[in-house]
């Protein structure tokens, strides 16, 4: 997550509010979300309506062009672009495509609606007590009730960390993630306002794979989103003093909490929570998606890179976490393997790391022999290319007609 530069943030305008979203062949949705919005929205000239929306969506883009959309009375701004695997990344890029001027953003989906009548001026006055623009707010979700399902950020939460989402996930822990930063920050604040879920569309995940893998990355990289509430504090209160003070102490007694939950795994209740909530049949969950291997391909290179950093400062049970969960992924890395064993060497487990490094050994085959062979051939053929390159004085290839 990079840091914004503070001194190139533009003025932020008082009181106006960007919706951001993503659709997908749904231009039905879209019109009763423009519908809930002209009907429950007070002021409409400080509103802005951003839409990503993938360039092979004929569907929806058939219905932009034909201007089939009912006009929400307020502005609207379609952003046209490729299909990205992290659903945080499509938001996020409706972000920086924007002016980012406005003092709050609004993270939602197409398949809810603007249920409260003046949504929009119960965010700003919840948002006015908060000059200094750090706050994650969120509406009442009927399906969750507690959960921060819809983020809405303060101006300040992206001028300080760069971005709104992080952009690891293809499915739920985005918003999680948010969430923990704003407990960390001590900034989080639910509002009296709803947005509801159209019909029976909500309840379970499209894109949900794997989540035993994805439950216990999100444990593992919590250090992230400290560094990220830490951050935040600092804009918060840029002085010492005791609000800042304060501030740090909610922060490490939400951290050791978070910490404590990361004992409490349990990969059986994430296969259960999986088959509840996933809305792809285990038939399709077991074939290659391209989607979801780029998503796991950098998280799992995430992992490898925090158990370098454990090992090189000998913290080797640390690190052993971080590898072991690679293992839960789809992907299957040697060197991960190799790491491991030299972790379970250097905790005293001798006997389970020549068991791993056999298994290594029987995946991907040393071939010593051969490897051995092959080099001393190429360096025979090296040296004997130097010696006629110095007897002739000139490359022996150059020698050949042409």
């Amino acid at each position: 997550m990079e840091t914004a530069d503070l001194k190139s943030t533009p003025p932020i305008n008082k009181g106006e509010i960007s919706i951001i979203f993503a659709t997908r062949s749904r231009p039905k949705n879209l019109v009763k979300v423009f519908s809930s919005l002209r009907d429950n929205t007070t002021r409409k000239e400080l509103v802005h309506l951003w839409i990503y929306v993938d360039e092979d969506d004929s569907v929806t883009r058939q219905a932009i062009e034909s201007k089939t959309l009912p006009d929400p009375g307020l502005q609207v701004h379609w952003h046209i672009a490729s299909q990205t695997n992290e659903l945080g990344k499509a938001l996020d890029a409706l972000w920086r495509v924007s002016p980012r001027t406005s003092e709050v953003y609004v993270t939602t989906v197409d398949d809810v609606y603007f249920a409260t009548p003046g949504w929009d001026e119960i965010l700003r006055s919840a948002f006015n007590q908060y000059p200094d623009g750090v706050l994650l707010a969120f509406p009442h979700d009927p399906e969750n009730s507690l959960a921060v399902t819809y983020a809405i950020f303060g101006w300040r939460w992206h001028t300080t960390l760069g971005c709104l989402y992080i952009g690891y996930f293809a499915y739920w822990y985005d918003d999680r993630w948010v969430e923990e930063i704003a407990r960390l920050a001590g900034r989080l604040k639910k509002l009296d306002m709803t947005f509801a879920p159209m019909d029976n569309e909500k309840g379970r995940t499209k894109r949900m794979r794997n989540l035993p893998f994805w439950a216990r990355f999100m444990q593992l990289t919590l250090p992230e989103r400290v560094e990220s509430a830490k951050k935040l504090i600092s804009a918060m209160h840029p002085h010492d003093g005791p609000e800042r003070e304060a501030a740090l102490k909610n922060l490490e007694h939400e951290a050791a909490r978070l910490r404590a939950e990361q004992d409490k795994f349990s990969d059986i209740y994430c296969v259960f929570q999986e088959e509840r909530h996933s809305d792809v049949a285990p038939e399709q969950r077991r074939q290659f998606s391209k989607l979801h291997f780029a998503c796991e391909t950098k998280a799992v290179q995430r992992l490898i890179f925090i158990a370098q950093d454990f090992m090189e400062k000998k913290e080797f049970a640390e690190a052993m976490k971080c590898l072991d969960a690679v293992n839960l992924s789809d992907l299957r890395v040697r060197q991960v393997q190799e790491m491991k064993a030299e972790c379970l060497r250097q905790l005293g487990r001798n006997a389970e790391a020549e068991a791993v490094l056999k298994e290594n050994l029987a995946a991907w085959p040393e071939m010593n022999f051969i490897r051995r062979l092959f080099r001393f051939l190429g360096a025979f053929a090296n040296d004997g290319k130097r010696m006629l390159v110095g007897i002739f004085g000139k490359n022996p290839e150059s020698t050949k007609p042409r």
